[in-house]
């Protein structure tokens, strides 16, 4: 009989295989349920639709980034006036790149062309760390002339890593490369020793009968 190396499919193992589908339903449900959830909000001022995107969490001394996009359903230009609020009481929690440490809101204006979506984003907002991990209340205003809507929004901060991933980038490659030097400085030193390199070879050993054709 030849066996090819493959394991017959018996009714057994197709008994077995089942046993483990209400475990990979209940894996299923948990990946479904406790995936991380982002604010998307929409909402309308005039002409104007718009949606926010901003994360619902994030590490300590990492970045986030909100974006907000505007679609203009008008026949012309519309300037929209777009600020995002800081938690009121606790704006020294967080740093904007390049306001150092100006905590008020930021404002920005933006003309949105007629039939036109336009994205724009506060990005590198810093989760500042020395301080307790907890939750923030957000907020972005979006107005068109005297008319305007708020989106309100949580945000939660967990504790960030000891060392940055950009320290990371920079020590494990360091690292690596001083143990490598280290072995390579402990085995070379071995092999360079006189002799090191020698291996005896295997004694001859006489055939216990001489062929007659030898001694001819």
């Amino acid at each position: 009989m030849f066996f090819d190396g493959k394991r017959p499919k018996t009714a057994q193992n197709r008994i077995i295989s089942r046993r483990f589908w209400p475990y990979y339903f209940v894996l299923l449900v948990v990946c479904t349920v406790f995936t991380g959830n982002a604010l998307t909000q929409k909402d309308t001022v005039g002409p104007v639709h718009f949606s926010v995107y901003a994360p619902d969490w994030t590490w300590q001394k990492r970045d986030i980034n909100i974006l907000v996009i505007l679609e203009n359903a008008a026949t012309q230009e519309v300037p929209v006036m777009i600020e995002l609020m800081l938690p009121e009481g606790k704006e020294d929690h967080f740093q904007v790149a390049g306001r150092g440490e100006d905590t008020r809101p930021l404002p920005l204006e933006v003309v949105v062309p007629a039939q036109t979506t336009v994205r724009q984003a506060f990005p590198t907002i810093t989760a500042l760390a020395g301080v307790p991990r907890q939750t923030y209340d957000f907020e972005v205003r979006v107005a068109v002339g005297d008319r305007e809507a708020r989106v309100g929004y949580p945000m939660t901060t967990i504790r960030g890593a000891v060392v940055s991933p950009g320290k990371w980038a920079l020590y494990l490659p360091a690292g690596l490369a001083l143990a490598w030097c280290i072995v390579f400085a402990v085995v070379m030193r071995r092999l360079s020793r006189p002799g090191a390199w020698r291996v005896a070879s295997p004694p001859i050993a006489e055939p216990a009968q001489r062929e007659p054709w030898i001694d001819q």
